[in-house]
């Protein structure tokens, strides 16, 4: 493919093993990659300097520098701060789709190089095992983006830039191979080279300029990018030689894991375990038993042998690289939880403290999170700043999967009798995996219990990647696509906010919504609803009941009965106007949503992010990710810091801005309401309080709000915590009817506001002891009961049955139900009824075995009472409101034991 590799001396040839094309400079047959080729670097490294990670990366980050390429900072791993479509950052080109990829806007700058933290969990089974499969790497790029009026630079200068870089480092350019292959991801196409040393590869060299079209076309594309990504960790390891790509990229970790879980290292073992991976492509279970088995053979051991000795150095492994992973993503603000990003970071999380445990190891999580924060914060200060919040999460999700795993038992053991009464002899795998997704039990749980109850389940070697894959990326929402053709509606709000009504020219009509060239009603969006008003039309008013806006133009929804009366209107001039006090209302909570999440973000940490919002008249509300529940005490500091925001009466400025150019002065806090669409957006700032890219309406200044008041907080789903609050004369209203609660309770009780608190407390206790107190007498009833009727038994067969009715409640009856027929108890089948007409029936486990089915029985008896019932086998229960049939209901109840028994 290129000229460049010509002058620099490689020539094209055929991998004699793959077919693939390469180019290298001596002569060779192979192409230079696993499993074409083997390790030859372990214990011999390709350069005479040996470079850590932290080198590596500034040695490339300088190289590319002085080659006139701009250094830029890294971007949040958490990809979701800037687009909507991938949770997690997994390359350097992620940092610039979907908006610099697609043209629609700048790059940061034109070249540039990064050191992009990428984490892809794809592989996550196999992080420990191979040598070289981590979870979170680091991916050098130097990106050009190439425009017709623009062309910064293409294939030879990228190869020669790569050529260079690894001859920079010390690498022998024999050594290096060219190999010819294909890329394809994201919509995009193109050519591309990966770049191979001594059987590794280090780099791949991409060149985008091609869309993917349906059916498999390509179309080229305006924008041609180099996308190229340098597997920094790689060549810290092809440089010092280390079994392992993990002793190279963390070695310090990794010794104090070994002397922390007194693991005894075999270097053999692990060296030969990276030279038979890199001959393997480890996709399967049955990969890994083959990989097993061949490192077994060549060291002259059994495959368990190999394992006893190999898995406790793989555990060392697996924990290094998944704190490691854990640091980034905490710090960058991903919330564990049951969705999304944070799903992902609960599976790592507690495979870490599976193999800790596994370890035998007596420090906690945030112990080891510590000594990789230690590690990391030389080079990445950010982590060193939220340690104390990674801290409370990792305490906080260690308790929650100790918790998990103890109420897992049970319904584990549930599951599996279920199982057996199915006559099935095995757990499925879409049963470990719904109980891992629904529930968290990991599948090593569900093994051991399924194992002491001689059960069958086999885990796949790549249970995680399995699920992992599934939570990947987020699921788009089908949406049905309109065609309006319609010139972009004007937006007069914008410009003229205190604006009340307006003229505009009809266009036409879509359903039963009106198109205007131009309007003042603001289209429903970003959790703001839409404004409500009229449109005036010929000196008929017609009620505008909803405003919302396909593509650029905006609707205006009115009855279906009043669509007539627009015939013959178009390219007419219209009136219209919008109700006043609704757009004020709605712009004073809005602004208040800004100044609410900005007092989160100072009292409960930066890694506060909005979730969602839904803006209202009366109440709004705003979900945050958050890792717990709220406390009182941190309410009241929001709610007191928001208002002082109020107080500072400061201008709220509005403007329009180039997208990059946002980005570089704010930063990604500007999509705390969400990402939001174009090259040129909207920008609120809020001097030295907030700034957010948003769309909706605000008031000129904070003190236009008026009071803000915190109604509630609530957790809406595992790791968000909604805020429910009112803004300005809606908030009075609340806090007028707090009041009115408050005086209220302190009138029933007849008390001051003062003594209310103690006073409830004074009540409650009294009442929680007369309960208790309740409940006892309740229990001597009972027993005094069930001593009255021992002597009642009736002789049925091989059971003792018993027939009763008696003064009880429900719960009474079925107490006693139970405990008559359990094993110490001196019953098989026991039926209970009152005057209530409720009916209870009992069987023992041997009525059980027997056939009995009390659920059927009782089912059956509660007709006679004019209702239903039914239950469990052991305890079922019925009602109806023919009280006085309660004999015949327990005569018949008898009468069905009987003929069941005689039928068996």
């Amino acid at each position: 493919m290129s000229h460049q590799l010509e002058e620099l001396g490689y020539k094209k040839k055929k991998c004699v093993t793959c077919g693939n094309d390469f180019w290298s400079i001596n002569d060779r047959h192979t192409c230079g990659d696993a499993p074409c080729d083997k390790y030859e670097f372990i214990g011999n490294p390709a350069t005479k300097k040996k470079y850590d990670l932290y080198q590596i990366q500034k040695t490339f980050q300088e190289f590319f520098q002085k080659n006139e390429h701009t250094p830029i900072k890294r971007y949040p791993v958490l990809a979701k701060r800037w687009r909507d479509d991938v949770f997690l950052v997994g390359a350097s080109i992620y940092n610039f789709q979907p908006w610099v990829s697609s043209g629609m806007v700048e790059p940061p700058a034109n070249p540039l190089v990064v050191a992009q933290p990428s984490i892809r969990l794809n592989d996550v089974d196999n992080v420990g095992r191979t040598g070289r499969h981590m979870t979170c790497f680091t991916m050098g790029g130097h990106h050009a983006f190439n425009t017709p009026d623009n062309q910064v630079y293409w294939e030879d200068e990228t190869v020669k830039y790569c050529h260079d870089f690894i001859k920079h480092v010390g690498i022998n350019p024999d050594e290096i191979t060219f190999i010819e292959s294909w890329w394809e991801g994201g919509g995009n196409a193109g050519p591309c080279y990966e770049i191979c040393v001594r059987g590794v590869e280090l780099a791949t060299l991409v060149f985008i300029q091609y869309r993917t079209l349906p059916g498999g076309k390509k179309e080229e594309i305006p924008l041609k990018i180099v996308d190229t990504g340098y597997g920094l960790e790689r060549f810290a390891w092809i440089s010092q030689g280390t079994p392992t790509a993990y002793d190279a990229s963390f070695g310090p970790i990794i010794d104090q894991l070994k002397d922390l879980a007194s693991v005894d290292v075999d270097k053999q073992i692990l060296a030969e375990n990276a030279q038979v991976a890199g001959m393997m492509d480890i996709e399967t279970f049955a990969d890994l038993r083959s990989l097993r088995k061949q490192v077994a053979n060549r060291l002259g051991l059994s495959v368990e042998e190999l394992e006893k000795s190999a898995e406790p150095m793989e555990a060392v492994y697996v924990v290094a690289d998944h704190t490691r992973c854990l640091a980034f993503m905490l710090a960058d603000g991903v919330i564990p939880s049951n969705v999304k990003e944070g799903y992902l970071a609960r599976l790592v999380l507690r495979r870490t403290i599976r193999f800790m445990q596994e370890l035998n190891m007596r420090e906690s999580l945030s112990d080891i999170m510590n000594i990789q924060a230690d590690f990391l914060s030389s080079h990445y200060p950010e982590i060193r700043k939220h340690q104390d919040h990674i801290h409370n999460i990792i305490s906080l999700e260690e308790k929650r999967y100790t918790k998990t795993a103890s109420k897992g038992k049970n319904l584990v053991k549930k599951s599996i009798k279920h199982l057996k009464k199915e006559n099935k002899d095995e757990i499925p795998l879409e049963m470990l995996i719904k109980l891992y997704d629904s529930q968290g039990i990991p599948p090593e749980t569900i093994k051991e219990i399924a194992e002491s109850m001689d059960f069958s389940v086999s885990v796949p070697d790549n249970f995680y990647t399995l699920v992992a894959n599934e939570h990947e990326e987020e699921v788009p929402e089908e949406t049905v696509r309109v065609e309006l053709n319609y010139p972009p509606t004007r937006l007069l709000f914008y410009d003229e906010f205190d604006k009340t009504s307006f003229q505009a020219k009809f266009l036409g009509l879509y359903e039963n919504n009106i198109i205007l060239d131009q309007t003042i009603f603001y289209p429903e969006g970003g959790g703001q609803p839409s404004d409500t008003g009229f449109i005036e039309i010929e000196g008929e008013k017609i009620r505008v009941k909803h405003a919302q806006k396909l593509d650029e133009v905006v609707l205006h929804q009115i009855s279906p009965e009043d669509i007539p009366s627009l015939d013959k209107l178009t390219g007419k001039e219209i009136k219209g106007g919008i109700n006043w006090e609704r757009r004020m209302a709605l712009a004073r909570n809005h602004t208040a949503t800004h100044l609410i999440v900005a007092a989160a973000r100072k009292v409960l940490g930066d890694h506060i992010w909005q979730a969602g919002a839904q803006k209202g008249v009366k109440r709004s509300r705003i979900d945050l990710s958050h890792y717990k529940r709220i406390t009182t005490d941190e309410v009241n500091q929001i709610e007191k810091l928001a208002n002082q925001y109020v107080m500072l009466n400061s201008q709220v400025n509005i403007s329009w801005m180039n997208r990059t150019a946002a980005e570089k002065k704010y930063g990604f806090i500007l999509y705390q309401g969400g990402v939001v669409p174009g090259s040129s957006i909207r920008v609120i700032d809020i001097p030295g309080v907030d700034v957010q890219a948003c769309a909706g309406t605000h008031m000129n200044q904070t003190g236009d709000i008026g009071i803000i008041k915190i109604n509630k907080t609530e957790r809406v789903q595992d790791g968000v915590e909604r805020v429910d609050f009112s803004a300005g004369e809606a908030a009075v209203e609340s806090m007028q009817q707090n009041d009115y609660y408050l005086r209220s309770s302190a009138e029933v009780f007849k008390v001051n506001l003062d003594q209310l608190p103690k006073t409830c407390d004074r009540f409650f206790t009294e009442w929680k002891a007369f309960k208790n107190e309740i409940n006892r007498l309740k229990q001597e009833m009972a027993a005094l009961k069930m001593e009255n009727i021992l002597g009642k038994a009736e002789k049925l067969g091989m059971f003792q049955v018993l027939k009763y009715q008696l003064e009880a409640d429900l719960p009474e009856m079925q107490k006693m139900a139970l405990d008559l027929t359990r094993e110490e108890g001196n019953f098989d089948v026991v039926f209970l009824g009152n005057m209530d007409g409720k009916i209870v029936g009992s069987a023992s486990k041997k009525a059980q075995e027997s056939g009995v089915k009390i659920n059927e029985i009782i089912k059956e008896a509660a007709t006679l009472l004019g209702g239903g019932g039914g239950g469990r086998p052991n305890l079922a229960q019925g009602a109806g409101p023919k009280t006085d049939k309660m004999n015949e209901a327990l005569d018949s109840a008898l009468d069905s034991l009987k003929k069941r028994m005689i039928s068996d």
